[in-house]
């Protein structure tokens, strides 16, 4: 990843962002999104070779969202350009064809996909984005620990949850999918560029409008042959519990990691059994799912007591990984899309990948 960082010593990322601002004093044009010209870290997506590890965060969310959108491949320490990363890099950005490549782009991305069916749910031609939910679960689930009870941290900040809608917005801005109530214009439609009429408020540094108006809604994903390519994997089923680290919180981080792998793995077995509904043209009985988890309650239970609550309180994360769902007259949950299988498992332990093949809807 360090050869992606700015390096002012070699070819980089500023030789080649047509965003750069300039500053006639000091004759250099620098990123629109540093306050300092001069600051040595370069590039905002980026950040620079020579900061400390401590700011390493911006390229690691950047190679992220690019792994993510399939322009890049992420596997531990490796990263590789696609074919699709390469036609994003070669096409002209302004055209048709960009517009296109960005709309397939987000459709295969799980979280987005989660995104989209929120908004799809709402049955509505306009939104407010505090209709829309995100993040990892919090189940608030409590153990006790050392004598004390403890409520285990499994769950997104509500700082991280915004800025990840924050970004979700823009993408689908930018794809003409919705877009904000008084940046709409009766003149676009569904060929209009749409990465390229909301640019200046997509790019800005600040993005805090709230009221939105549907346009080109891609509801051909949800009509029931749609399969998320880039659905979150194992790895990813909770958030970073390392960085439980601040404000008194070791213990939680220390109990938190010891039962993260249950977290991880009843997580992973909600989207399994929606992917099996949704292949086998089904709906899934959630109080199905709970009883077969209680028989391996070394695999998935760190409370028995509350173990029913906390798996519905657990649903969301479906809406998290690309595996969204709507609720059937008769409370069993419809599967709106399906997920690439050997995505979500990659990391998960075979324990329980071999349990989960055993679960019938």
């Amino acid at each position: 990843m360090k050869d992606i960082k700015y390096d002012s010593s070699e070819d980089n990322i500023l030789n080649h962002c047509s965003l750069l601002k300039s500053n006639s004093l000091l004759n250099i044009k620098y990123c629109p999104y540093k306050d300092n010209p001069l600051n040595t870290s370069g590039c905002s997506l980026t950040n620079g070779v020579n900061d400390d590890t401590t700011k390493s965060k911006e390229i690691s969310n950047t190679v992220n969202a690019l792994d993510a959108l399939g322009f890049l491949l992420r596997r531990k320490r490796n990263i590789q350009i696609t074919h699709q990363g390469l036609l994003f890099a070669k096409t002209e950005y302004n055209s048709i064809e960009m517009l296109k490549i960005i709309r397939n782009a987000v459709s295969g991305y799980g979280m987005f996909i989660g995104f989209l069916a929120q908004i799809k749910l709402l049955g509505k031609n306009s939104f407010d984005t505090n209709e829309i939910t995100l993040g990892y679960p919090n189940s608030n689930e409590k153990i006790l620990y050392e004598g004390n009870t403890i409520i285990i941290s499994g769950g997104s900040e509500s700082d991280s949850n915004t800025r990840t809608k924050s970004c979700l917005l823009a993408w689908g801005i930018s794809c003409g999918f919705f877009i904000p109530e008084n940046l709409d214009d009766d003149s676009y439609n569904a060929d209009t560029s749409y990465q390229v009429v909301t640019r200046t408020y997509t790019l800005a540094k600040k993005r805090n409008l709230r009221k939105y108006k549907v346009t080109n809604f891609p509801d051909h994903l949800f009509t029931g042959n749609h399969i998320v390519k880039k659905p979150l994997d194992y790895n990813n089923l909770t958030k970073n519990t390392g960085a439980l680290r601040e404000n008194n919180q070791a213990k939680i981080r220390e109990l938190t990691l010891k039962v993260e792998p249950k977290i991880k793995n009843r997580r992973y077995a909600i989207i399994y059994a929606l992917n099996k509904a949704y292949l086998e043209k089904s709906t899934l009985d959630f109080d199905s799912l709970i009883n077969f988890l209680n028989d391996y309650p070394e695999l998935f239970i760190v409370n028995q007591e509350t173990f029913e609550d906390v798996m519905y309180s657990e649903l969301n994360i479906a809406f998290m990984v690309g595996t969204p769902f709507s609720v059937s007259d008769n409370n069993e949950l419809k599967p709106l899309v399906g997920v690439d299988m050997v995505e979500v498992s990659l990391g998960a332990p075979i324990g329980l990948i071999n349990a989960m093949k055993k679960f019938n809807i």
